[in-house]
Formats: structure tokens, sequence, C-alpha cells
């Protein structure tokens, strides 16, 4: 029975051992007790950070698809001081991953940080929350930091509102393109300031014969985006890249008549190739087809249509013909030289003979 009442206590201390454990590995990030609604007005974020270790956790909820949150802190201290800050995003519920860490030995102050954040859309088009962390590490005793943050939200909304998506099933519609210029305006984050690297848009446009459509588009000089046009089946059609000119421009012909879809893609190599906003502009417009008769066109990379010389049937058949009877005569004349060559060495042989 002692034996018996020993197990259970063993038991039973470590299910508290394991219980606790588990209560101090719980993510910070979701048990702030910090947490800050994004769609109200934020007021600034003050605190007191002092003793050896001390660390505070806020969450910032409901940063929607297109909006830049920015963080600016101010920090003093009264002694020399490591400072830690960190900002993490929700990339899945309840599961962070980081964005950048800031740490620096500080004395005095105040000194100024900024961190900003821009929300893409990975096609549910679902706010995110952010996590941001400010810690302090003394040896000095007693250490002490105080602090100040203002958070702000900016919306970078693209054409329609919010983000474009980067899938092309969740793509904004920007309808029929004609003539007349349709204007569609965007914003991709670089690799350290967001998650917005690709946006998707999907119009119809009348092209065939005679017919073309032109798509420009503009960003900084520093950027290097790359705009694709695609087909309804997602089959890529025409690329271009900015480069350091801050411009791209694709041309498509298409001579099946009708109304076609059409998806139209930007993208900055997953953030690598910069950030910032850009504006698009899609038109048709005619264009003549050159012909052997030299048909002027309003562009010099306009595909030419040139017609073959043909010649008639009866002029085939006797070249057909002629050329069958010159190979039939050769090789006759062929044979009849072989039999000669053959019949002059028999008779060589038999006059050695005698």
């Amino acid at each position: 029975m002692r034996r018996l009442e020993a197990v259970y206590a063993a038991a039973l201390i470590t299910l508290l051992a394991f219980q606790s454990v588990g209560g101090q590995m719980q993510d910070p990030c979701i048990t702030a007790d910090s947490k800050i609604n994004l769609l109200e007005t934020t007021p600034p974020l003050t605190g007191t950070l002092s003793g050896r270790l001390h660390e505070r956790f806020y969450r910032l909820e409901n940063l929607k698809p297109g909006e830049m949150v920015k963080i600016d802190v101010a920090i003093t201290t009264n002694t020399s001081a490591a400072i830690n800050m960190l900002m993490l995003w929700e990339i899945r519920p309840n599961q962070f991953t980081h964005i950048i860490t800031e740490q620096s030995i500080l004395v005095g102050g105040p000194y100024s940080f900024n961190f900003t954040w821009t929300h893409g859309n990975l096609g549910d088009n679902r706010p995110t929350s952010i996590c941001f962390k400010i810690g302090l590490f003394s040896e000095a005793v007693p250490a002490k930091a105080e602090y100040t943050a203002t958070v702000a939200v900016q919306r970078l909304h693209d054409v329609g509102g919010g983000d474009a998506a980067n899938r092309a099933d969740k793509a904004v519609q920007i309808g029929s393109v004609g003539s007349q210029p349709v204007s569609v305006s965007g914003h991709l984050s670089s690799v350290k300031q967001g998650s917005d690297h690709i946006d998707f848009y999907v119009f119809t446009a009348a092209l065939g014969k005679g017919k073309e459509l032109v798509v420009e588009l503009t960003t900084a000089g520093e950027n290097n985006y790359e705009i694709a046009l695609l087909d309804h089946t997602l089959f890529s059609l025409r690329y271009n890249l900015t480069g350091d000119r801050g411009k791209a421009t694709v041309y498509l012909t298409n001579e099946e008549p009708g109304e076609k879809t059409y998806y139209l893609k930007v993208s900055n190599n997953a953030g690598v190739g910069g950030g910032g906003p850009y504006t698009i502009s899609l038109s048709t417009r005619d264009v003549a087809v050159a012909t052997a008769t030299g048909t002027a066109t309003n562009r010099q990379t306009a595909t030419q249509t040139i017609e073959q010389p043909t010649i008639s049937h009866e002029t085939a058949r006797a070249i057909v013909y002629g050329s069958v009877v010159s190979i039939a005569a050769v090789a006759v004349a062929a044979t009849v030289l072989m039999r000669r060559r053959s019949q002059a060495t028999v008779v060589e042989e038999e006059w050695w003979g005698q």
C-alpha cells in the first residue's frame, strides 16, 4: 500500500512539474497582457524597464492586407544597458515568425528607433497580428530604461481597395480594356518591410487581326519590378522587367476574334526587387499588318505577313516526271558501262590462258 502511495505521489509531482514547465514555455506573443486593436486609435505605449532583466510584450491585432504598421520608439536609460527590441508577425493563427531584431548598448538618451511592416494578401485576405517586444539587460544596479512607442497604421491600398492577392484565382477584376487607357495603381513591399511581393489582376480584351494590347508599368528607378501577361490557363504570354529604367512595357497580339480573358501579374522577386508604389496603363490600339506590297505600320516590330510564290500543278507534275526520266536514263547508262567492263575483263583472262 505504501509503495502504491509513493507511485501516486511521484506521478502527481511529475504532472505538476510538466504543467509548470508548459506554462513557462507559452509563447508570450500569444499570452501578452498588452493587446492593442489597430482598428481603433492607439495611444502612445509608455513604460519603464528596471532591474537586471526586464521584458515587455505587446500584441498589435487586426492589421489588414494593404496596411503598413509603423512603430517609432524613443528610449532613455540612466546607465549603460543593453536594449533589445524584437518584431514578429502572425504568419498563421498563433504562429509567429521573425521580422527584425534590434540590439543596442545605450547610455542616456533619448535614442530613436523605427520599425515598419506591410501586410500582404496571401490569398485569404485575412488580417494579421504583430508582436513587439522591448527588453532591458544590465549588470549595473539599479538599471532603468524609460520608453515611449507611437503606433500608426498607413493604408497602401491597390486599385479596388485593400491589397491585390498573390494568387490568380483571387485576382482583382479591372474590367474590359479597350482603346481608352485603363489605369491601375498598386504597391509592393521589399523583403525587409513586408509580405506584399505579388499582385494579380484579371481583365478582358478583344484583339483580333490588326489589334494590339499595350501594358506599361512605371515605378521608382531603384526598383526592379516584373510585369507579366498570362492567358486564362495561366500560361505566360509576355513579360518584361523595369531594371533601372523605372519602366517596363509589354505588347500582345492575338488574331483570334472575340473577348478573351487575361491575367496581369506584378512582382518584385520575393521582395529583393525593392518596394514602393507602381502605376500601370492598359489599352488596345490598331496596328497595320504589313504585306508584300509594303503596307506601313505604326510599330517597327509589327509582324509581317508575306505570301510565298507558288507554281501550278501541271508545272509541278512536269518537273517530277522529268526528274524520274533523268534518273532512269542515268541508271541504264551505268548498267551498260558495267557490262562492257565485265566482258572486257573476261576476254583478257582467256588470252593469258592460251
